[in-house]
Order: structure tokens, then C-alpha cells, then sequence
């Protein structure tokens, strides 16, 4: 079983339930995992988009989600603005 967590003091805080007894011994491989600045996630996304054939279609796609999420909202919640 692989699970990913992030440590916070003396504790290690898991990214989903397991399915094991509160109290339960268990043994952890530590595997750390680095972490990209916002500069470096910035530049790679800008790299990544630089180069993609689809992004309109990927631009689209995210506005009509957006919209419908939107759509669903008022019709559950009403216009909020």
C-alpha cells in the first residue's frame, strides 16, 4: 500500500483514509518528494502551453465547465452577485 501524507510536527497527516484499527503499529518508508516553487510551476506551465497544439479546445472546454458550474449554482442557490 502506497499512501501519500505530509508531516506536521511529530505527525504524518495521510491524503486519504486506511483502512486500519486507530492505535495500529505500522512501518513507514519515507520518500520525499520535492516540491516546485511557484516560479518553476509558472515557467513549466508556461512551457507546457507555449507548445500545445489544443489549448484553444482545452480553453473552451474549461469556460463551458465553468459555465455550467455556474448555471448549477444559480439554479440551486440563486444569483449571489
Amino acid at each position: 500500500m502506497k499512501i501519500k501524507g505530509i508531516k506536521r510536527g511529530r505527525t504524518i497527516e495521510l491524503s486519504e483514509d486506511v483502512n486500519i484499527p486507530d492505535g495500529q503499529e505500522v512501518c513507514i518508508e519515507i520518500e520525499v518528494i520535492q516540491q516546485m516553487s511557484n516560479e518553476e510551476r509558472v515557467k513549466k506551465m508556461k512551457e507546457l502551453l507555449a507548445n500545445w497544439e489544443e489549448k484553444e479546445d482545452f480553453i473552451n472546454t474549461m469556460k463551458m465547465l465553468e459555465e455550467e458550474k455556474n448555471a448549477k449554482w444559480e439554479k440551486l442557490y440563486g444569483n449571489q452577485s
